[in-house]
């Protein structure tokens, strides 16, 4: 039904039509002079699947407090600035393709591919940060989950792209004890795990991943050459579920796996969903406290600007672990809960007068790659996406460190395509089902039979009170009463709890025509089909890797 609603509306709809303006990336990069070119240390710490309310800075006044393990990412959130407004994608691939490019994930990647495809993830012609930064003389390095495209050794691989080094895994999980994954290929198992251009082999199963992963980013500070600016981008598996062999009956062969130390240190936990997750983030606060220790040692933190955030919210769903409280929903969706997420900026690169505040403005996790092209001295713009044929999209990115430093109050980012139309209805859906739009700095409208529809409490999950998040839906489109979607004032009402579409119709009607023309510029190129040499070349080598030149 809510197809045979949207699809007629697009029939007539213009490009040019209710384009409201919006401060273009370059303009919005020449905004202030201050620090451009500084070319600070840049280190982004991109968590996976961390609840809105899994950190100390967040904790819920009813919850344990011996839950909240995270002294050393709070302690940033305090001494830096915690980033109350920072939105991501719904879920993972996009977040990070997102971030990596610049890019809306309309206009780059919405879908968790599987990196057997030659088209998964990031089109090649686009131009990452990692490449940008390299190209005025940082140093770059990557490590953890990449999930952004592995099929060809020349042009997709993190060396490919721009990085120095890499120590991470392919596929959106592995196992973290013996970093194995199946995907296809009769169940089999493979070793994902690369190290800059070759299978870490060796190394997988010597530590729990996590363990290796943190251990090599200290690595790399500690052997950093000095008067080199370093960019390092450490995607963390936490506490995102990992590869099991065994599986579950008739379900998916993923679980959390917390190392065993952290899992013990939280027996006082009864829900063993709960008791894994604050392991997990436990040990990254530790992996954290760790790297900033490393910086400190090595003289860099003064001129560091480190980013730490969730790539999406909290996977609050049955397996999940993870609390959103008092957003609503969660990973994979729309609602606050799913897109707004837990994050700050920390470090001497900081100026004092904004450290140990809290930033209201709205920051889109694609705006990071203007924002650290005018620290580095570099041009945003991506020319090489702009001659590609046919051509790709620009850059959505907007420069926010004059709103960071406080020479601006008010955010450049106001509005943005959340998820298009067609998500609901690709081959691809998973567990979403729901598009949505962000507008006028406040406003959401969601389309669509949306699924986790309600709240956590506040020490969610837990025995008592189970809740199979995904059963909970909600018809936001409903053609009898011409209502277009579900409308939320964000800033009012950030939990959601009050829709406005039957009370202002006309705003609705306006946001909905919005996402109409966003539509017509969705980037959903063919992404091929899972290719059998990857399957091919992971049986005969033991290993997932490029299985193109």
């Amino acid at each position: 039904m809510i197809l045979l609603l949207v699809a007629p509306f697009l029939l007539h709809v213009q490009a040019q039509d209710l384009f409201l303006p919006i401060a273009s990336p370059v303009a919005a990069s020449l905004e202030s002079a201050q620090d451009r070119g500084s070319q600070p240390h840049i280190v982004v710490l991109l968590a996976d699947n961390v609840g809105w309310a899994n950190v100390g800075f967040h904790r819920p006044p009813s919850a344990d407090p011996r839950e909240f393990q995270t002294h050393n990412i709070d302690r940033l959130a305090g001494s830096g600035i915690e980033l109350d407004r920072h939105y991501t994608y719904k879920f993972c691939s996009p977040s990070r393709s997102s971030f990596l490019t610049g890019r809306l994930p309309v206009h780059v990647n919405i879908y968790n591919d599987d990196p057997a495809r030659v088209g998964q993830g990031v089109p090649t012609n686009m131009t990452m940060i990692s490449a940008k930064l390299k190209s005025v003389g940082y140093a770059t390095h990557f490590i953890g989950k990449w999930h952004v495209g592995m099929a060809s050794k020349s042009q997709n691989i993190p060396k490919a792209r721009g990085f120095d080094s890499s120590l991470g895994y392919f596929h959106s999980t592995n196992n973290y004890y013996d970093s194995r994954r199946a995907e296809g290929c009769n169940n089999e198992p493979a070793v994902d795990l690369w190290d800059t251009d070759k299978p870490a082999a060796g190394l997988n199963g010597t530590a729990y991943e996590e363990i290796l992963f943190g251990r090599r980013a200290v690595d790399i500070i500690l052997q950093h050459k000095p008067g080199t600016p370093l960019f390092l981008y450490y995607a963390f598996h936490t506490s995102c579920v990992g590869w099991d062999a065994k599986g579950t009956a008739g379900g998916e062969p993923d679980s959390l796996q917390p190392e065993a130390e952290y899992y013990a240190r939280f027996s006082f936990i009864d829900d063993p969903d709960r008791r894994a997750n604050h392991a997990m983030l436990a040990l990254m606060d530790d992996v954290v406290g760790k790297i900033v220790k490393a910086l400190e040692d090595q003289k860099m933190w003064d001129n560091t600007l480190l980013l730490w955030s969730s790539d999406n919210g909290g996977a609050v769903h049955l397996g999940g672990g993870a609390n959103s409280w008092p957003l609503r929903g969660g990973y994979y969706n729309n609602w606050e809960g799913g897109v707004r997420v837990a994050a700050l900026l920390a470090g001497g690169a900081l100026p004092r007068s904004v450290q140990g505040t809290k930033l209201q403005g709205f920051i889109h996790e694609a705006d990071w790659f203007a924002t650290f092209c005018h620290l580095a001295g570099v041009d945003p713009t991506d020319a090489r996406a702009a001659t590609s044929q046919p051509e790709l999209p620009p850059i959505d990115s907007l420069n926010m460190w004059p709103l960071i430093t406080g020479a601006n109050t008010t955010s450049p980012r106001v509005e943005w395509s959340l998820t298009p139309f067609g998500e609901e209805f690709g081959p691809r859906a998973r567990h979403g089902g729901d598009a949505a739009y962000m507008a006028e700095g406040r406003f959401k409208l969601l389309v669509g039979v949306v699924r986790q529809a309600g709240w956590c409490g506040q020490n969610h999950p837990n025995k008592t009170e189970p809740w199979d998040s995904f059963n909970t839906t909600l018809s936001c489109t409903v053609p009898e009463l011409n209502k277009v979607g579900c409308l939320f004032d964000v800033l009012a009402d950030p939990s959601e709890q009050h829709d406005l579409a039957l009370e202002m119709p006309q705003k609705a009607g306006e946001i909905y025509h919005k996402m109409q023309v966003a539509e017509l510029k969705w980037f959903n190129p063919n992404r091929g089909e899972p290719d059998a040499r990857a399957c091919e070349v992971a049986k005969r080598t033991g290993f997932w890797q490029p299985f193109l030149p």
